[in-house]
């Protein structure tokens, strides 16, 4: 672009004009300064039958710093009168600029009703505004620098479309060049443009006292129209009708093929009558186990338990985690689901393969207590009662409770997928973690009759329980010393050599034979089996006396 288009703005007339897409997202405040140029763009919120009325001249409708609270006096009798936003004109700010008179640092921030109407949380450390999806996903909505706010669009047009106004996108821009007219060959210019939706004012003059490499300028003043959804529909936007469903696979016909049908509950049986043709909304649907392999991976948002997964507050749905091979859901449970997490979920579904597990079978149909029988939940439910009654029975924790940064190795642990290393090391490492790294060294060394050479926390745990008499110490130490080799392999580069610390472990605990899904259960359960019967030690006083 040569110097005389760039005075003549030839490449922001589309911008000006409202004829530029926008991708998405639209600046709403900016301060831009580069070469030869300085930019302002700020927005103002108007009632949408104003529209014409702000669009006779192309001067701002609001200046920064403006919109904020204020009243208008009166020399009458008559009372002062309080303005939301200052005053009457119904011009309302989305960023409002604060500034403290140089005692505090100015900065800019979002309206607080658009913040309020989307819900948006503020990532502080980013200056980023998020809003939630009905997955609980994040979506990146608002996006605020020093110098820059930029809004996404569908969430700025939503929130016009309710509030029947539009917004002004307003800007200046400033140009120069040190050559003169004469010498760019232009003439000085001043023109005003418009139409229903924007308004602008182009103007190139000579102005050689400004400073020597200003000697010509140029500047384009205007606003365009940003307006609402159209047939904005707030029931749809905000989740009350016209949810999908998708299709899972709920048997084979009689030539092996898969049948479907939709998850949704509106098209399905009950036990009162509805749609009797149709599949049962109890009908189970199989996943393979690695569905949850996502909610594990993200323990600060997602949380699996005994029979049921939750995100946070947004949704959680029952489900049978008992299952030996599968994961389990009922068919109409599915279409509780955001129909993002049912596409996600659809990815892993398989045909049904047997029936539920006896656990899920005995609560969900007949309304019986039954305990997990999946690894992981039965040695997390003893572990959890085993600490309650040592600690009440003793006063001192045997097994210390994890650090909140180290939260995760117990929310997430479970069975690995067989073949999966990464997922097989990172459940050791989580085990090792609990029954390693948090037995309670100091209070086992005041009651351990330890050996001058005796170091480590496994070593005085061990004979700590010598001390109290438990039988299975021996057995006990043994387990915990390979699991620690297993985690060492984990964390360090794994040693081939037959005679390793962490080929012994992998020999003591079968890997081999066994694979490391199966493998990993019965550790759990060796566990699951200490714990156990150390809890039946939580009957006795602090060192192994009978309490009264």
């Amino acid at each position: 672009m040569n110097e005389v288009s760039f005075l003549q703005f030839e490449d922001l007339i589309d911008y000006a004009t409202g004829q530029r897409p926008n991708g998405g997202w639209v600046t709403v405040y900016a301060r831009d300064e580069r070469d030869n140029e300085d930019g302002g763009y700020y927005s103002a919120l108007v009632p949408v039958g104003n529209i014409d009325a702000h669009l006779v001249e192309p001067s701002w409708d609001l200046d920064l710093g403006d919109g904020t609270p204020g009243f208008s006096f009166y020399f009458d009798d008559r009372a002062s009168e309080y303005h939301r936003f200052g005053d009457d004109s119904g011009v309302e700010p989305l960023v409002v600029c604060r500034y403290f008179h140089g005692i505090k640092p100015s900065y800019v921030e979002v309206s607080e009703e658009f913040r309020y109407f989307h819900n948006l949380y503020e990532d502080r450390a980013t200056r980023t505004l998020f809003a939630f999806d009905d997955s609980g996903d994040d979506i990146e909505v608002v996006r605020v620098s020093d110098d820059k706010v930029e809004v996404r669009v569908k969430y700025l047009k939503e929130y016009l479309a309710v509030r029947g106004m539009v917004l002004l996108l307003l800007y200046v821009i400033d140009r120069w060049s040190e050559k003169s007219l004469d010498e760019l060959g232009m003439a000085r210019q001043d023109e005003q443009q418009g139409g229903s939706d924007y308004r602008y004012s182009r103007f190139v003059d000579a102005f050689p006292v400004l400073a020597p490499e200003r000697n010509s300028c140029g500047r384009l003043l205007g606003k365009t129209v940003m307006r609402g959804a159209a047939n904005y529909d707030p029931q749809r936007s905000w989740g009350r009708h016209d949810r999908k469903y998708e299709e899972f696979i709920i048997g084979v016909d009689d030539d092996g093929e898969e049948v479907y049908y939709t998850c949704d509950e509106e098209k399905l049986a009950n036990n009162f009558g509805k749609n009797p043709d149709a599949p049962h909304f109890l009908r189970p649907v199989f996943f393979s186990k690695e569905v949850m392999a996502k909610y594990y991976n993200d323990p600060g948002k997602f949380r699996v338990e005994d029979g049921y997964l939750r995100c946070a507050g947004y949704w959680g749905v029952p489900l049978d985690n008992n299952h030996q091979k599968y994961v389990v859901v009922f068919l109409g449970d599915l279409g509780k689901l955001s129909h993002k997490e049912q596409l996600y979920w659809k990815r892993y579904n398989v045909p049904p393969d047997g029936r539920m597990s006896d656990v899920y079978f005995r609560r969900s149909m007949l309304g019986e207590w039954a305990d997990a029988t999946e690894p992981a939940l039965v040695f997390k439910r003893t572990y959890e009662r085993f600490g309650k009654h040592w600690n009440s029975n003793h006063g001192w924790e045997l097994f210390k409770k994890l650090k909140p940064a180290d939260a995760h190795h117990w929310t997430s642990l479970h069975v690995p997928s067989d073949g999966n290393q990464k997922e097989f090391d990172e459940q050791i490492m989580s085990l090792a973690k609990l029954l390693v790294d948090r037995i309670n060294e100091a209070e086992v060394g005041k009651r351990a009759i330890l050996e001058p050479n005796d170091k480590g926390g496994i070593t005085k745990f061990g004979r700590y329980l010598d001390a109290i008499g438990f039988t299975e110490a021996g057995a006990f130490v043994q387990f915990l010393r390979n699991l620690q080799s297993l985690r060492s392999g984990a964390a360090h580069v794994k040693s081939a050599k037959n005679n390793s610390d962490y080929q012994k472990a992998m020999r003591f605990f079968d890997l081999g034979t066994k694979g490391l899904s199966q493998g990993f259960a019965d550790i759990l359960d060796g566990a699951t089996v200490f714990i156990g019967k150390l809890e039946e030690l939580a009957v006795t006083g602090s060192d192994g006396q009978e309490t009264s």
